[in-house]
């Protein structure tokens, strides 16, 4: 299973706004969590990102 470091925009974690390769300074970077790469919200992220940066991101997978 591949695991992905995300930000979520606030505490309810229902939607991701940033990508981090690795895990952040939870003090600097409030509301992280380490998600699937299967979860909804990480395959909502990454459809909303511009073509030219899909090419850097894990691609969501299918479960």
């Amino acid at each position: 299973m591949t695991t992905i470091n995300v930000q979520f925009s606030d505490a309810t974690e229902a939607s991701v706004t940033s990508y981090f390769g690795c895990p952040q300074d939870p003090d600097l970077y409030p509301n992280q969590a380490e998600i699937s790469a299967s979860d909804a919200r990480w395959k909502a992220y990454f459809e909303a990102q511009l073509a030219s940066i899909q090419q850097y991101l894990p691609a969501p997978v299918t479960s």
